[in-house]
């Protein structure tokens, strides 16, 4: 169960369509079907959302889709509603769609809400992410 592991943090370097297979695969075999969608207005998040919807509504798998959040991250630098936005989601798993300086922030407030801790689980997709090696401690 996700409570088990720790804040895993899962970055591929290929298409969106292709992240989002892989990660839907690796749900399924972790059995993880509860899952929340995070993005910010960087562009393609909406290609992003449309294609969860075609992977789940097409699969025999029973998805919980616990709803979407989309985040404008201007006009809050201290985070406050970052931080009180993504403790609305439900879901211990959740997929985020952002560019590279945006995950920074989001993982930041993340921490900061105790949504980065062992029992979530995050799944980072983007096209302009970098290598692993420039990920943020957190």
């Amino acid at each position: 169960s996700p409570q088990e592991k720790g804040s895993t943090f899962l970055q591929l370097g290929s298409s969106t369509e292709q992240q989002l297979q892989v990660i839907f695969e690796v749900l399924e075999e972790y059995d993880w079907t509860a899952f929340a969608v995070v993005t910010t207005l960087f562009p393609g998040y909406e290609d992003f959302v449309d294609y969860i919807e075609v992977l789940t509504d097409s699969s025999f798998i029973g998805w919980e889709h616990r709803g979407g959040l989309t985040l404008n991250l201007t006009d809050d630098p201290e985070g406050t509603r970052l931080r009180r936005q993504l403790r609305e989601v439900s879901a211990q798993i959740r997929l985020l769609y952002c560019s590279r300086e945006e995950a920074e922030a989001i993982f930041r407030a993340a921490r900061d809400a105790g949504l980065a801790g062992p029992g979530y689980i995050w799944f980072v997709v983007g096209t302009n992410l970098g290598g692993s090696e420039q990920l943020p401690e957190h």
